[in-house]
């Protein structure tokens, strides 16, 4: 009767220990996976203000005026239009 009861607690024991090993290897996976997605949301928050200035650039230029000065240096900038008695030179040869 003993040797029942001691192979009994034998058992409950060796339990309780793979469930305490399987809750402790939860917990530190459950770690790193906390800090993967603290890490992602950092990311995701520079992504998202880096949204917002580019959304505010665009809404600075969408309510700037068109002027004919605007015009003439968005196509020279832009489409490499000259005026025709201009001259334009390019550097080729690398530094």
């Amino acid at each position: 009767m003993k040797k029942k009861h001691k192979r009994s607690n034998i058992i409950v024991r060796f339990a309780f220990g793979i469930i305490f090993i399987f809750l402790i290897v939860s917990v530190v996976n459950m770690q790193y996976e906390l800090r993967d997605l603290k890490d992602r949301r950092v990311a995701l928050e520079e992504q998202v203000q880096d949204v917002e200035d580019k959304i505010q650039e665009i809404n600075i230029r969408l309510n700037t005026p068109l002027t004919s000065e605007y015009i003439a240096r968005v196509a020279k900038e832009k489409l490499g239009y000259r005026n025709p008695n201009e001259i334009i030179f390019y550097n080729d040869i690398a530094d």
